[in-house]
Formats: C-alpha cells, structure tokens, sequence
C-alpha cells in the first residue's frame, strides 16, 4: 500500500517538473512557476492567506496528535 502512495507522489512530483521545464521553453503557451507566483503574490491579502494556510498545514501535520490505530 505504502509503495502505491509513494508512487503517487513521485508521478506529481515528475508531472509538476515536466509542466515546469515545458514551461519554460513555452511561456506563451503556459505561464512558469516563478511568473504566477510573481502574480498571484502582488495582493496583501494573498499573501495572508498563503501564509495562514502554511501555518494551519504545518500545525495539524508537524504538532497534532496522530490517531494510533490498532489492528
């Protein structure tokens, strides 16, 4: 089951270089990571909630208690 998951994510992980490097080459055609980035971060209040969401993320995943399951 673990190597399906882990599988999963090396498959996003290569799509999102793929698209990236695609990109790149392209830029008219789909805009690079950097160039939306560049946009979306332009408004104060996206930043906020970028910010917000990494820290709700980090919290629940890095200082919540783990349910323990027993089989």
């Amino acid at each position: 089951m673990w190597n399906l998951v882990a599988f999963g994510y090396l498959v996003i992980v290569l799509t999102a270089i793929a698209v990236e490097i695609y990109a790149q080459r392209k830029p008219h055609v789909i805009a690079p990571m950097g160039d939306m980035l560049d946009h979306v971060m332009k408004s104060r209040t996206t930043r906020v909630a970028v910010i917000a969401a990494w820290w709700w993320f980090g919290w629940h995943f890095a200082f919540a208690e783990t349910v323990q399951l027993t089989l």
